[in-house]
């Protein structure tokens, strides 16, 4: 019961309050949140502490990044957090202009990122080239993968349409999903041939897809979490729409510490750890049924691919 009650402490307080309806939407930096709220960093820091020692939020260190998210492993924890922050009211004023602020940031973020996204799009080259084992990571997938043949596959922020062409052959239809309308027209030119007629993409987010849940036999999520604020929320919409037995395939890099990769490529996050997939997958009726590691330069970070699948829901 004592820790209930130091929970409830560090949670009754109106900055501690607004902090908390601001993770409830996303990861943030202690940056991020002093911009938000218009407080000093030192009583930001002071506030996520409190919180923190509360087991109210985690704490995740990237490099010279802190983000600060709620605490969603504990169960009765989370469920305390979520029963608080159910009774705020939404149309307050101060919590209002908060997530207005919040949107500010978000679009900041989504300016550099498209940018970077328009310039590779129009670029003779494919993603990545600059800076990952492009050949190795295809080759690792398909092994991966085996020679299953799949039925439906959805392929999360498709980018190119990498992804659906490289399954092309083991996989009935295909879909991908990505928000980048520049992304979009390199993708369908490259789809475009007769023998890829059974693949398709189309313009949405990828937190939040169009489609049914428990449709898809394979979902695959290629380099994009490190680009989201809450990589979570993909993972979470891949347990949706991936129906009982199904696989989900992730590929992204190792955690690392190369900051330059924040400015130069638009990346939200350094990586992540195996904890981290392991985490979201088992939140979401996933296992993490295995992991291959590909090292690659000393001046670039690792890759990693999770396999996870979906288990049987019973009747």
């Amino acid at each position: 019961m004592e820790n209930i009650v130091t929970a409830l402490k560090a949670m009754g307080h109106n900055e501690r309050l607004r902090i908390l309806a601001l993770l409830s939407y996303g990861e943030l930096t202690v940056s991020e949140i002093v911009k938000i709220l218009g407080l000093s960093q030192p009583r930001v820091t002071q506030y996520i502490k409190s919180l923190e020692d509360a087991g109210v939020i985690d704490r995740v260190k990237e490099g010279s990044w802190v983000f600060s998210r709620l605490n969603r492993v504990d169960r009765s924890m989370f469920e305390l957090i979520s029963a608080v922050l159910s009774k705020l009211p939404f149309d307050d004023a101060v919590l209002t202009s908060d997530r207005r602020r919040l949107e500010d940031i978000r679009a900041e973020r989504a300016v550099a990122a498209d940018k970077f996204f328009t310039y590779v799009a129009n670029d003779a080259g494919q993603l990545g080239d600059e800076y990952l084992p492009r050949n190795d990571i295809e080759l690792r997938v398909q092994n991966l993968l085996g020679a299953d043949q799949y039925e439906f596959m959805i392929d999360l922020g498709t980018g190119t349409g990498r992804m659906l062409e490289l399954m092309a052959d083991r996989v009935s239809r295909g879909a991908g999903v990505d928000n980048s309308p520049e992304m979009l027209k390199v993708a369908r030119h490259k789809l475009s041939s007769k023998d890829l007629g059974h693949l398709t993409v189309r313009m949405g987010d990828l937190t939040a897809t169009p489609f049914s849940s428990g449709v898809a036999d394979l979902v695959t999520i290629h380099q994009v979490l490190h680009y989201l604020d809450d990589p979570a929320e993909a993972i979470r919409e891949t347990g949706r729409v991936l129906r009982s037995n199904g696989a989900a395939l992730i590929v992204d890099f190792a955690a690392h510490n190369q900051e330059e990769f924040r400015d130069k490529y638009a990346h939200r996050r350094l990586g992540f750890q195996d904890s981290d997939i392991r985490q979201w997958a088992g939140d979401n009726q996933m296992s993490v049924a295995k992991i291959e590691h590909i090292e690659t330069e000393s001046s670039k970070p690792d890759v990693k691919l999770w396999l996870c699948k979906k288990s049987s829901v019973a009747a």
